[in-house]
């Protein structure tokens, strides 16, 4: 928890987090339970006393002080989780990639998390955990830096092959407040769009802040995108 003028700030406030005050707030919603995170509660269809209920969750079971002031701010879940980090220096990145090839293939090979280390060049070693369902929870080991370091924490990843969207989070959040990676999969005439979108916050002890953390991923990503795309396209031209 941190202080601004005053304004006490939960950290750590996750999009699962805001999922669960959104059922308790608008009870059986079926929209809830979407890929929701930048649609405007207008769209969603949240009335006035949904919302008041929204910010009464959060001042009573997140410790939100201003929680009106969360709502009238904001539009969307995702300006919400950002805002309630501690939202002005949250960080966000979004990259993307054509991959010719088709669909089928590039989502097969993109969410075979154990074959990650094949695919990616910063992970070592890509160990699953456990599997329920479309849900996979894994820990990554990076290979070692300069300096010899390798990091490794554990994610759950959650995969609707059908929308063609993957959410992510950081479970071991390390440096972070929060971390939260979503994946979207469109299919285009000149192949398959694959886009990565990152919000994350890092903790004020953190080696890094948050404009550094996105300089950093948004040079890395690019790297691994244009890696995973020759790859992908090098399987897609290989005889069956």
């Amino acid at each position: 928890m941190s202080t601004d003028n005053g304004t006490t700030r939960v950290t750590g406030f996750t999009f699962d987090d805001l999922r669960g005050v959104l059922r308790k707030a608008a009870g059986d919603f079926d929209a809830v339970d979407g890929d929701i995170f930048d649609v405007t509660f207008a769209e969603l269809g949240f009335d006035s006393l949904i919302m008041l209920e929204i910010t009464a969750v959060l001042e009573s079971e997140h410790r939100v002080n201003d929680p009106d002031d969360v709502i009238e701010i904001t539009r969307t879940p995702r300006e919400v989780v950002a805002l309630v980090n501690g939202a002005s220096s949250a960080g966000h990145v979004d990259n993307s990639v054509v991959i010719d090839a088709p669909y089928e293939l590039v989502w097969e090979l993109t969410n075979d998390v154990p074959s990650w280390p094949e695919l990616f060049s910063e992970y070592a070693s890509a160990e699953v955990l456990e599997r329920d369902g479309d849900t996979v929870t894994f820990r990554l080991t990076t290979v070692p830096d300069e300096n010899g370091t390798q990091w490794s924490w554990v994610s759950e990843r959650r995969m609707d092959k059908e929308r063609g969207t993957v959410r992510a989070h950081r479970v071991e959040r390390g440096p972070f407040a929060y971390m939260e990676i979503f994946w979207e999969y469109r299919t285009t005439p000149q192949g398959v769009h694959m886009r990565w979108v990152q919000d994350f916050h890092l903790n004020p002890q953190a080696p890094l802040d948050d404009a550094a953390m996105e300089e950093r991923m948004n040079r890395n990503t690019l790297i691994q995108m244009e890696r995973i795309k020759e790859l992908v396209e090098q399987r897609a031209r290989r005889p069956e």
